[in-house]
């Protein structure tokens, strides 16, 4: 039987949400039942896509954990890195950051309505925050970053993003809401770079400052979390402007490789 293109295409994007909702657990396995709620999708449709991915090694699976992402997703990841380069030219500024507050930070890539943490760096404070990990993904507007990069788009994007991230939000961010973000949006347009207080774990707080391409496009953000003390307003407005340099001058190099790679 001939498969048409949209029913092709229906595939393609099916096949993409059951990754999408692997990837999401940050290394931790997950049900059937679990990408099935995630995705909408019926489970004979999950777990034929799943029997596929696991034929070319794109997911695998552990009889005690469930569904992974498997080792031909870290190849692709490694080979797409060799193209855009961002965990090389940005792990730079983030390990500089790192050590010059004393906190974590952090290189977040935007993916969609979603951001990604792709670096983190610790400084030589010794009390940490350990909400943010190498995988996290988090829908925009979340966290620090998450600010910055939903404040850079324009109104338009910002509702729809909102909207495709209610659900999510209302069951698993309670204090993102809507009517929070909106606030924090504002802030972060005034100030220059984003702050959380507290709204993903109490007493873990963060700044922001986002990182655009050379098409003026949000492809991702630089930022700090520390413990509540670590992150009172003297610090943010130390280390908010010294985020926002550091993504300028991100931004620059980021541009200069696109150039090159032209």
């Amino acid at each position: 039987m001939k498969v048409s293109p949209i029913q092709g295409a229906q595939s393609v994007s099916r096949t993409l949400q059951v990754l999408r909702a692997i990837a999401g657990q940050l290394g931790r396995g997950v049900s059937l039942a679990y990408i099935t709620h995630q995705t909408e999708l019926t489970k004979p449709t999950v777990h034929r896509l799943l029997q596929a991915l696991m034929a070319e090694g794109m997911v695998d699976r552990s009889e005690e954990e469930g569904y992974f992402l498997g080792p031909e997703c870290y190849a692709l990841g490694v080979i797409a890195d060799q193209r855009y380069g961002l965990s090389r030219i940005a792990s730079t500024p983030v390990k500089r950051i790192a050590e010059e507050c004393g906190d974590s930070a952090f290189f977040s890539l935007r993916s969609e309505w979603h951001s990604i943490c792709l670096i983190r760096e610790d400084g030589n404070y010794p009390i940490k925050t350990h909400v943010l990990q190498p995988g996290t993904r988090l829908p925009l507007g979340v966290g620090g970053g998450g600010i910055a990069m939903l404040a850079a788009l324009d109104d338009d994007e910002i509702e729809r993003c909102l909207d495709a991230n209610a659900e999510e939000c209302a069951t698993r961010f309670p204090h993102d809401q809507r009517s929070d973000l909106l606030p924090r949006v504002a802030e972060c347009r005034a100030l220059g770079y984003g702050i959380n207080r507290g709204s993903v774990v109490s007493g873990s707080w963060g700044v922001g400052a986002v990182v655009r391409d050379e098409a003026d496009r949000v492809i991702g953000s630089l930022s700090i979390a520390a413990i509540d003390s670590r992150l009172q307003p003297d610090r943010q407005q130390q280390f908010g402007p010294l985020l926002v340099r550091e993504a300028k001058a991100l931004e620059s190099k980021i541009q200069q490789a696109q150039r090159t790679r032209r």
